[in-house]
């Protein structure tokens, strides 16, 4: 197993990624309105974790309006509860020492656990979303 991070060389390995998280896309709805061409211009990073195939992804992605760092990741379908968020999770943060934020749903409560190990709180909610921070230097 190993990371593959993706720039505009590579990019037809995420296009590939994205088409075949099945239902994981209903959670993981990033790229339901833009393309990864244009996305990964304003990621501090894009990963995949690859094993035979694609079968994860994080990115950092800095909103230059807000100067607010977001996190985003997805495990694609069939393959949850394996631990490859964790792994996911624990590359972007080790890539990244600041202030990062991050938007679930309120019903994902196997990514709110995972969000909560790694030290992210709320700090808003609404009907259908929880957002959550995680602090500078928190140190897992």
């Amino acid at each position: 197993m190993k990371f593959l991070k993706i720039d505009q060389n590579n990019i037809s390995t995420l296009r590939n990624f994205i088409h075949s998280i099945g239902s994981s896309e209903k959670k993981f709805r990033y790229y339901s309105n833009r393309t990864p061409e244009t996305a990964i211009e304003n990621h501090i990073v894009t990963f995949l974790l690859i094993d035979t195939a694609a079968i994860g992804y994080g990115h950092l992605d800095l909103d230059h309006a807000s100067d607010k760092v977001w996190l985003g990741i997805c495990v694609k379908e069939g393959h949850y509860g394996k631990g490859y968020g964790k792994k996911i999770m624990k590359k972007l943060i080790d890539s990244y020492s600041g202030e990062i934020y991050l938007s679930v749903d309120r019903d994902n409560e196997r990514a709110i656990h995972v969000y909560e190990t790694f030290e992210f709180s709320k700090f808003k909610e609404t009907e259908d979303t929880i957002f959550m921070r995680r602090e500078n230097d928190s140190g897992i």
